[in-house]
């Protein structure tokens, strides 16, 4: 059975619950960065235990499939913002630390060594992630909200599932920040997808360009209080030229 066909039986907010039911452990050892990352397969998880509620063991295989479901991208210069999107964000912090003084000359610097590294790390990660994200929670909420209500309804509650782990170990503002950042990404996410045929692994290799964005050491320290504006410019612009009902001409273009 085709999983489009699939998506009026998924149990969407039953599905955000059991991700957060199964992320309380963390959430209640208090585990911060890098131990909260024992927390990211949990949308896999939770998404591949409904799947087999509702379409059975094929139903499951077919979800997890979609990981390399890189055959839906038709139109290929769709990878150039998968790619390079958020490395342009990346830079455009970097270039404005440096106008406000926070960065002295020359702190940008590559772990070219361990990029390849990085890269195949957070590529793993994003699998956990997005799986039940995008393979298993998306469809159903474009189908009964539209594209950018779903994506703000995701955004939302992938920001919430970081929150303790984002409180931690930062101050308040960058939290929010961070949230507000969360969202943009899911929203710019969203539109990515409706544009790469539903891709998931389009969805996995740009969650781990976010967190190659964010979590390796380029000389400077990722501030969410610049990174959020620039996203919500960027949303702010797919939502206008594409339009809210699907950030795309055609559903799947």
């Amino acid at each position: 059975m085709p999983m489009r066909t699939t998506t009026t039986s998924r149990s969407v907010w039953l599905f955000f619950l059991l991700v957060f039911l199964l992320s309380l452990p963390t959430y209640v050892l208090r585990l911060a960065a890098p131990y909260s990352l024992l927390m990211v397969f949990n949308p896999f998880i939770a998404a591949s235990i409904l799947t087999y509620r509702e379409a059975g063991s094929g139903g499951v295989r077919l979800l997890w499939k979609r990981t390399f479901d890189y055959k839906r991208i038709q139109r290929k210069i769709w990878y150039i913002p998968l790619l390079l999107l958020i490395p342009a964000v990346t830079i455009l912090q970097y270039g404005l630390m440096r106008l406000m003084g926070v960065v002295p000359i020359p702190r940008l610097q590559f772990p070219f060594l361990m990029m390849p590294v990085y890269l195949l790390a957070f590529f793993i990660l994003a699998i956990g992630e997005e799986v039940g994200w995008s393979g298993y929670a998306l469809d159903p909420l474009q189908d009964r909200w539209g594209a950018l209500p779903a994506g703000i309804i995701l955004g939302v509650v992938w920001a919430l599932w970081h929150l303790v782990p984002y409180s931690l170990v930062n101050p308040l503002l960058w939290v929010a920040a961070q949230c507000v950042a969360t969202v943009m990404v899911r929203i710019l996410m969203v539109w990515l997808y409706n544009n790469t045929g539903g891709s998931v692994f389009g969805m996995i290799l740009f969650h781990a360009m976010v967190n190659m964005g964010s979590v390796p050491d380029y000389g400077f320290r990722y501030d969410p209080v610049l990174v959020a504006p620039t996203l919500t410019v960027m949303a702010a612009v797919v939502i206008f030229m594409r339009g809210p009902g699907t950030l795309a001409r055609y559903r799947y273009a």
